[in-house]
């Protein structure tokens, strides 16, 4: 079921698991600490007040009862002090203000005249409570006493009750705060991964787009020029028109031919191994070389007197790309197409202006989509020269547009970054 889950929530939950055990043990240790040292404390006093009595039992000359007493009553602080015969549970001595009960059983008290040691129990002395006891076996004058020196735990006990519920309180909270820390680390971790994933699963829609549009692309001179081959095979025509039906097929060889050569260029962009080779170029020799392909009147060149005189470029690639935009002008466009370069915000733009109607106004946000075509252009081209015009733009870093102009006509334009 956890392989359902998504990746970041699958680390953040293993990351808080960690942090719990992590938690758990470091609370259980400072829960076991606390208790040894307490408990260590208590009987480091224990033992100093049970050599004290027996030092005073020892040291004393009166009659048994009021000897024990005596001794008994001398002992200050916090806790109780019982004096009691060995194998009974007869009090021959007991500090002031207790009863003449032992806190001691029968069991307990052959048990520790023997061996000695320590003891926790819950006293029937309402006054004692949970107490801890150390007893051993004394003698003196020639007599055998058991000395019993306790304290009440009531300190004790409070201390490690505020431990666990600040444990139990602030566990929960520490491992709350822990799985936020941890969703925010993961998340940030794996933004990285995320954007890459993104990236893949756009490169594949993009790939299945090309690839389905390309397929369509390819179908319809493939399919005529399949008809008409079928076709002079079957008449076998002589003479001119047996030239018109070769002149058809070559023409929609070229059209495959240039199609191969466009899907090309886009299929390397896409995988960003479209090649520019940059040097520093002169932008009116550009421009120049641009518009020789063409009749005067056709295209003309305008640089503009603040246009920058050069450019760091890839030549072939520009060229290219001006040209395709010169061929669009000159197929929706009317003459003359005018050749621009000007130098706008720490950027170069060649524009591309002819004199026509302009981008029909629902077809101008997709000018520059692969297969788009413009209502009414007849079907000529193949509907990824602009889409060509962007690769080469943004292969340079800089990006390609359009709008149309007031006084009518067409502006394409490449913004390319200026040289250094």
């Amino acid at each position: 079921m956890t392989r359902r889950l998504p990746v970041r929530f699958r680390l953040t939950l293993a990351f808080t698991v960690a942090i719990a055990a992590v938690l758990t043990a470091t609370a259980l240790f400072l829960y076991l600490r606390l208790r040894t040292e307490l408990d260590n404390r208590i009987d480091e006093s224990l033992h100093t007040r049970l050599e004290l009595v027996s030092s005073r039992l020892r040291e004393e000359r009166g009659g048994p009862g009021s000897l024990t007493r005596a001794v008994a009553r001398g002992e200050e602080g916090s806790g109780f002090v019982q004096i009691l015969l060995p194998g009974s549970r007869t009090v021959v001595g007991a500090r002031e203000g207790l009863g003449d009960e032992a806190v001691l059983g029968p069991a307990d008290l052959r048990r520790l005249a023997a061996a000695g040691g320590t003891y926790d129990l819950q006293s029937d002395q309402p006054e004692l409570g949970a107490v801890r006891i150390l007893a051993g076996p004394v003698t003196a004058r020639h007599r055998h006493y058991v000395v019993a020196v306790g304290a009440a735990l009531e300190d004790r006990n409070e201390a490690l009750s505020n431990l666990r519920t600040l444990l139990l309180v602030g566990e929960p909270v520490a491992l709350l705060l822990a799985a936020l820390v941890g969703w925010l680390v993961v998340g940030a971790a794996l933004r990285p991964v995320d954007r890459m994933l993104v990236r893949l699963e756009e490169g594949l829609r993009r790939e299945r787009t090309f690839v389905a549009d390309a397929s369509h692309e390819l179908r319809t001179p493939l399919t005529m020029l399949k008809a008409e081959l079928e076709l002079m095979r079957s008449e076998r025509p002589t003479g001119e028109a047996f030239d018109a039906a070769v002149e058809e097929a070559i023409g929609d060889t070229d059209r495959l031919a240039l199609l191969g050569e466009d899907l090309l260029v886009l299929a390397r962009a896409d995988r960003d191994r479209l090649p520019v080779k940059r040097e520093r170029l002169d932008v009116g020799e550009l421009l120049g070389s641009v518009a020789r392909r063409y009749r005067p009147e056709d295209v003309e060149v305008e640089i503009a007197r603040d246009g920058p005189p050069s450019i760091y470029a890839d030549r072939l690639r520009l060229q290219q790309a001006l040209g395709n935009l010169v061929d669009n002008a000159l197929a929706h466009g009317t003459a003359p197409v005018t050749l621009r370069v000007e130098g706008v915000d720490g950027a170069v733009e060649l524009h591309v202006l002819d004199c026509g109607s302009g981008f029909p106004p629902d077809f101008l946000p997709h000018a520059f989509d692969r297969f788009s075509q413009a209502p009414g252009d007849g079907g000529g081209g193949t509907g990824l020269g602009l889409a060509i015009v962007a690769a080469i733009a943004d292969a340079h870093g800089g990006e390609a547009g359009a709008a149309n102009r007031e006084g009518g006509g067409a502006d394409a334009w490449l913004r390319l970054p200026s040289p250094a």
